[in-house]
């Protein structure tokens, strides 16, 4: 990289993009350096004939005014014939030349406001609240106060360790967004170590081999044998209520808690017989996808007797017109399952899980309304596995693409046959109930 080009405002250094070396005008021997990592200072001066490039430090670290004044005192240093680079106490400098160290919790909120303001999670509303919730909770209260410098793999053992068999999935989204800053200062070079401690590749993962083997896995959702879904539904219409009415809604579109609990009416073309789940609402955040669910005749109808509030505009609201808790549909279920328990002694329980664990597994709005039409689509007694294709199945289900190109090449709907599919499902659901 050559040395010519050259700048002099604080203005000119931030709207640098090109890489290179750059000369700050009025300041003889400091440069710029500007490359995809950030932008440093360095003060070049010349030591026994061979030119030298002594780094000053970060421009996140240290002001345009602070270069200056470190460039005039090391310039000083080689007129008096000390060669800065050797100067033992060269590290040593003040805190008007160097910042102090920050610490992870600096580091980590600037993280999140980099990502916050360019719209990282533009499709996910709760995106910044949680992952912040995630690091006030269980990173600060142990790495906070340390220095991004000195933090080591056993201070990220050490954070993991309360929720790491108790909560696998809270304590991979931890370890993700703590290895992710740490990345990020790594690239900004707020940390020289280039090793990423809460890296499980790395020396994390011997460490924390001894308590992986136990670590509780995630289960699947308890379920039910779909050829229960008939007299299912029919038990939970009989309950007659919002929340019940919902969970009926999920079960004929095979739907996710999150999209039905948010359904709102304008998404909902009931002529065209077609709901729009909006990217916030949907597991896979890809604006691109279609997020289209066709109705079936059965979920139409259920839509047509459900009550409307003109002041909210969800679907299934509240009693205070917002939306339901993630538990709401799963206690329509228990209600219904206690109320069967009494009469055969099982109740609406998820057989095989029940048997594996030793203990009562009751049904999930997830097993029952997802995991039950996935089964029932591809199951070979009923022959579903050759009358439906199995492609329009997982669009069903709003599934994400398993190749490797996401569907960037196979854009087709298959409108036609994920109709037939879920009419033909809507069907089976109420094929034990009196029209």
């Amino acid at each position: 990289m050559e040395f010519g080009m050259q700048v002099s405002t604080v203005l000119e250094i931030k709207n640098l993009s090109a890489e290179g070396y750059y000369s700050v005008a009025g300041c003889r021997g400091l440069q710029l350096r500007v490359t995809k990592y950030g932008k440093e200072f360095y003060y070049r001066y010349t030591w026994q004939g061979k030119r030298v490039l002594l780094k000053i430090g970060n421009m996140k670290s240290v002001s345009l005014s602070d270069a200056k004044k470190r460039t005039f005192e090391l310039a000083e240093l080689v007129a008096k014939g000390i060669n800065p680079k050797e100067k033992k106490n060269y590290n040593e400098q003040d805190n008007s030349a160097r910042a102090k160290p920050k610490i992870f919790k600096e580091c980590a909120l600037e993280w999140v406001k980099e990502r916050a303001t360019n719209n990282f999670w533009k499709n996910n509303a709760k995106g910044e609240s949680d992952t912040l919730s995630r690091l006030v909770n269980h990173a600060f209260p142990v790495i906070g106060q340390i220095e991004i410098e000195n933090i080591q793999p056993e201070h990220i053992r050490d954070l993991l360790l309360p929720i790491w068999g108790r909560s696998p999935s809270t304590s991979s989204k931890v370890l993700a967004d703590v290895r992710a800053i740490l990345r990020w200062t790594i690239a900004l070079r707020l940390r020289e170590n280039r090793e990423n401690p809460a890296d499980l590749n790395g020396a994390l993962g011997v460490l924390m081999e001894p308590y992986s083997k136990n670590r509780k896995t995630q289960d699947n959702h308890s379920s039910l044998d779909f050829h229960e879904i008939p007299a299912f539904v029919k038990d939970i219409k009989a309950l007659r209520s919002r929340t019940s009415e919902m969970l009926l809604f999920s079960i004929l579109l095979a739907a996710r808690s999150k999209a039905v609990r948010n359904a709102k009416w304008e998404d909902i073309d009931i002529e065209n017989k077609i709901w729009h789940i909006p990217p916030e609402d949907d597991k896979v955040k890809d604006e691109k996808r279609s997020r289209h669910i066709y109705l079936n005749d059965a979920a139409v109808s259920l839509l047509k007797e459900v009550i409307r509030f003109p002041e909210s505009p969800y679907v299934f609201c509240s009693p205070h017109g917002g939306t339901y808790t993630d538990m709401a549909m799963n206690q329509v279920i228990r209600k219904a399952h206690a109320r069967k328990k009494i009469v055969d002694g099982f109740g609406w329980i998820d057989k095989e899980k029940t048997k594996r664990m030793g203990k009562e597994c009751i049904a999930t709005q997830h097993g029952t309304a997802r995991s039950c039409f996935q089964t029932w689509a591809k199951d070979d007694v009923l022959g579903n596995n050759k009358t439906f294709d199995q492609d329009a199945v997982d669009l069903n289900l709003l599934h994400e693409r398993n190749d490797p190109y996401k569907g960037a090449y196979d854009r087709s709907k298959m409108e036609q046959e994920r109709r037939k599919i879920m009419e033909e499902w809507g069907k089976y659901c109420l094929s034990l109930v009196q029209h």
